[in-house]
Protein backbone atom coordinates (compact mmCIF):
# COMPACT_ATOMS: atom_id res chain seq x y z
CA UNK A 1 0.00 0.00 0.00
CA UNK A 2 3.27 2.29 0.07
CA UNK A 3 3.10 2.81 -3.54
CA UNK A 4 -0.38 3.52 -3.66
CA UNK A 5 -0.15 7.36 -2.41
CA UNK A 6 2.20 7.60 -5.57
CA UNK A 7 -0.32 6.92 -7.71
CA UNK A 8 -3.29 8.86 -5.81
CA UNK A 9 -3.58 12.90 -6.56
CA UNK A 10 -4.81 15.91 -4.52
CA UNK A 11 -7.79 15.07 -2.75
CA UNK A 12 -6.95 11.41 -2.97
CA UNK A 13 -4.06 11.51 -1.67
CA UNK A 14 -4.34 13.61 1.52
CA UNK A 15 -7.06 11.25 2.53
CA UNK A 16 -5.36 8.18 2.38
CA UNK A 17 -2.44 10.12 4.51
CA UNK A 18 -5.21 11.66 6.77
CA UNK A 19 -6.82 7.76 7.54
CA UNK A 20 -4.27 5.76 7.75
CA UNK A 21 -6.98 3.39 9.56
CA UNK A 22 -8.72 2.91 6.75
CA UNK A 23 -5.91 2.17 4.64
CA UNK A 24 -4.84 -1.49 6.93
CA UNK A 25 -5.57 -3.97 3.81
CA UNK A 26 -5.98 -3.43 0.10
CA UNK A 27 -9.79 -4.77 -0.05
CA UNK A 28 -10.65 -2.14 2.70
CA UNK A 29 -8.36 0.89 0.96
CA UNK A 30 -10.59 0.24 -1.95
CA UNK A 31 -14.10 -0.13 -0.51
CA UNK A 32 -13.36 2.93 1.86
CA UNK A 33 -11.58 4.88 -1.28
CA UNK A 34 -14.71 4.32 -3.60
CA UNK A 35 -17.36 5.35 -0.87
CA UNK A 36 -15.32 8.54 -0.50
CA UNK A 37 -14.90 9.73 -3.44
CA UNK A 38 -17.94 7.85 -5.42
CA UNK A 39 -20.41 9.06 -2.87
CA UNK A 40 -18.77 12.85 -3.97
CA UNK A 41 -18.89 12.96 -7.14
CA UNK A 42 -22.37 11.31 -7.38
CA UNK A 43 -23.70 14.32 -5.48
CA UNK A 44 -21.97 16.63 -7.89
CA UNK A 45 -23.15 14.90 -10.90
CA UNK A 46 -27.12 14.53 -9.02
CA UNK A 47 -26.86 18.23 -8.04
CA UNK A 48 -25.55 19.85 -11.68
CA UNK A 49 -29.17 17.23 -12.84
CA UNK A 50 -31.09 19.06 -10.45
CA UNK A 51 -30.52 22.15 -11.48
CA UNK A 52 -31.49 21.60 -14.88
CA UNK A 53 -33.98 19.15 -14.43
CA UNK A 54 -37.55 19.78 -15.97
CA UNK A 55 -40.48 17.64 -16.58
CA UNK A 56 -41.13 16.37 -19.87
CA UNK A 57 -44.38 16.81 -22.59
CA UNK A 58 -45.34 13.17 -21.72
CA UNK A 59 -44.28 12.86 -18.35
CA UNK A 60 -46.71 12.95 -15.75
CA UNK A 61 -46.52 14.80 -12.22
CA UNK A 62 -46.20 11.35 -10.38
CA UNK A 63 -42.69 10.61 -12.26
CA UNK A 64 -41.27 14.05 -12.07
CA UNK A 65 -41.98 14.53 -8.58
CA UNK A 66 -40.38 11.23 -7.37
CA UNK A 67 -37.66 11.98 -10.04
CA UNK A 68 -36.79 15.49 -8.72
CA UNK A 69 -37.20 14.01 -4.56
CA UNK A 70 -34.57 11.11 -5.79
CA UNK A 71 -31.85 13.85 -7.19
CA UNK A 72 -32.50 16.01 -4.18
CA UNK A 73 -31.29 13.01 -2.18
CA UNK A 74 -28.53 12.35 -4.12
CA UNK A 75 -26.79 15.67 -4.26
CA UNK A 76 -27.81 16.26 -0.57
CA UNK A 77 -29.45 13.71 2.35
CA UNK A 78 -30.00 16.50 4.57
CA UNK A 79 -31.60 18.99 1.71
CA UNK A 80 -34.58 21.13 3.73
CA UNK A 81 -38.00 20.89 2.35
CA UNK A 82 -38.45 24.41 1.41
CA UNK A 83 -35.31 23.76 -1.31
CA UNK A 84 -36.77 20.39 -2.95
CA UNK A 85 -40.09 22.64 -3.17
CA UNK A 86 -38.58 24.92 -5.18
CA UNK A 87 -36.85 22.47 -7.39
CA UNK A 88 -40.08 21.24 -8.14
CA UNK A 89 -41.47 24.29 -8.74
CA UNK A 90 -38.64 25.05 -11.33
CA UNK A 91 -38.57 22.36 -13.44
CA UNK A 92 -42.57 21.39 -13.96
CA UNK A 93 -43.75 22.46 -17.43
CA UNK A 94 -44.95 25.43 -18.29
CA UNK A 95 -48.55 23.81 -19.14
CA UNK A 96 -49.03 23.32 -15.29
CA UNK A 97 -46.83 25.71 -13.87
CA UNK A 98 -48.78 28.72 -13.67
CA UNK A 99 -52.04 26.33 -12.30
CA UNK A 100 -49.94 25.22 -9.47
CA UNK A 101 -48.03 28.60 -8.41
CA UNK A 102 -51.75 30.33 -8.26
CA UNK A 103 -52.33 27.55 -5.37
CA UNK A 104 -49.11 28.32 -3.77
CA UNK A 105 -48.15 24.93 -2.17
CA UNK A 106 -46.04 25.29 1.11
CA UNK A 107 -44.71 21.99 1.40
CA UNK A 108 -43.46 19.18 -1.14
CA UNK A 109 -46.59 17.20 -0.39
CA UNK A 110 -49.41 19.78 -1.11
CA UNK A 111 -47.04 20.72 -4.72
CA UNK A 112 -47.48 16.92 -5.13
CA UNK A 113 -51.25 16.78 -4.23
CA UNK A 114 -52.21 20.58 -6.20
CA UNK A 115 -49.62 19.22 -9.40
CA UNK A 116 -51.83 15.99 -9.70
CA UNK A 117 -55.50 17.52 -9.28
CA UNK A 118 -54.65 20.34 -12.14
CA UNK A 119 -53.23 17.44 -14.08
CA UNK A 120 -56.28 15.51 -13.96
CA UNK A 121 -58.68 18.28 -14.75
CA UNK A 122 -56.51 18.91 -17.75
CA UNK A 123 -56.94 15.48 -18.93
CA UNK A 124 -60.48 15.46 -18.66
CA UNK A 125 -60.73 18.92 -20.48
CA UNK A 126 -58.82 17.41 -23.03
CA UNK A 127 -60.97 14.09 -23.54
CA UNK A 128 -64.09 16.03 -24.03
CA UNK A 129 -62.34 18.34 -26.73
CA UNK A 130 -61.50 15.15 -28.40
CA UNK A 131 -65.09 13.98 -28.33
CA UNK A 132 -66.62 16.94 -29.13
CA UNK A 133 -64.26 17.50 -32.22
CA UNK A 134 -65.79 14.87 -34.59
CA UNK A 135 -69.50 15.86 -33.67
CA UNK A 136 -68.75 19.03 -35.47
CA UNK A 137 -67.83 17.29 -38.68
CA UNK A 138 -71.12 15.72 -39.75
CA UNK A 139 -73.30 18.81 -39.51
CA UNK A 140 -70.58 20.72 -42.06
CA UNK A 141 -71.41 17.68 -44.28
CA UNK A 142 -74.86 17.54 -43.98
CA UNK A 143 -74.55 21.29 -44.66
CA UNK A 144 -72.44 20.48 -48.04
CA UNK A 145 -74.50 17.74 -48.86
CA UNK A 146 -77.56 19.95 -48.69
CA UNK A 147 -75.49 22.74 -50.70
CA UNK A 148 -74.92 19.99 -53.63
CA UNK A 149 -78.33 18.81 -53.35
CA UNK A 150 -79.94 21.92 -53.64
CA UNK A 151 -77.82 22.75 -56.54
CA UNK A 152 -78.13 19.68 -58.24
CA UNK A 153 -81.44 19.70 -57.59
CA UNK A 154 -82.09 23.57 -59.41
CA UNK A 155 -79.85 21.95 -62.20
CA UNK A 156 -82.14 18.66 -62.72
CA UNK A 157 -85.17 21.32 -62.86
CA UNK A 158 -83.47 23.44 -65.28
CA UNK A 159 -82.32 21.01 -67.35
CA UNK A 160 -86.17 19.46 -67.07
CA UNK A 161 -87.53 23.30 -67.99
CA UNK A 162 -85.14 23.02 -70.98
CA UNK A 163 -86.41 19.98 -72.26
CA UNK A 164 -90.44 20.35 -71.22
CA UNK A 165 -89.84 23.42 -74.02
CA UNK A 166 -88.22 21.54 -76.93
CA UNK A 167 -90.71 19.12 -76.75
CA UNK A 168 -93.46 21.56 -76.90
CA UNK A 169 -91.70 23.52 -79.77
CA UNK A 170 -91.35 20.09 -81.60
CA UNK A 171 -95.06 19.38 -80.96
CA UNK A 172 -96.00 22.43 -82.27
CA UNK A 173 -93.59 22.03 -85.34
CA UNK A 174 -95.62 18.58 -85.69
CA UNK A 175 -99.05 20.19 -85.26
CA UNK A 176 -98.67 22.70 -88.03
CA UNK A 177 -97.52 19.87 -90.61
CA UNK A 178 -101.41 18.84 -90.17
CA UNK A 179 -104.04 18.69 -92.34
CA UNK A 180 -107.04 20.54 -90.25
CA UNK A 181 -109.61 18.30 -92.62
CA UNK A 182 -108.57 14.69 -91.74
CA UNK A 183 -106.11 15.20 -89.15
CA UNK A 184 -103.22 13.35 -91.00
CA UNK A 185 -99.53 14.65 -90.65
CA UNK A 186 -98.69 13.62 -94.24
CA UNK A 187 -100.25 16.43 -95.90
CA UNK A 188 -101.56 19.93 -95.99
CA UNK A 189 -105.26 20.32 -96.15
CA UNK A 190 -104.92 21.88 -99.57
CA UNK A 191 -103.57 18.18 -100.55
CA UNK A 192 -106.14 16.44 -98.97
CA UNK A 193 -108.25 14.69 -100.50
CA UNK A 194 -111.19 14.24 -98.56
CA UNK A 195 -111.04 18.35 -99.08
CA UNK A 196 -111.19 17.93 -102.93
CA UNK A 197 -113.64 15.97 -103.07
CA UNK A 198 -115.69 18.35 -101.54
CA UNK A 199 -114.31 20.67 -103.86
CA UNK A 200 -115.94 18.66 -106.94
Amino acid sequence: LFYVSLCLEADARDWFYDNPRLCSTWSIFTQNLLKTFESSGKADISFNRLRHYEQSINQDVKKYYFDIMRLCKEANPLMDDTSKLQYLKDGLKPSLRFHVLLKNPQTTAEFLEYAQKIEELKAVDEEKDTQSSPSRHPSYSNSYYNINYHNNNSSEQHVAAITTQRQYRNSISKLSYQCYKCGANDHYIRDCPHFQERSH
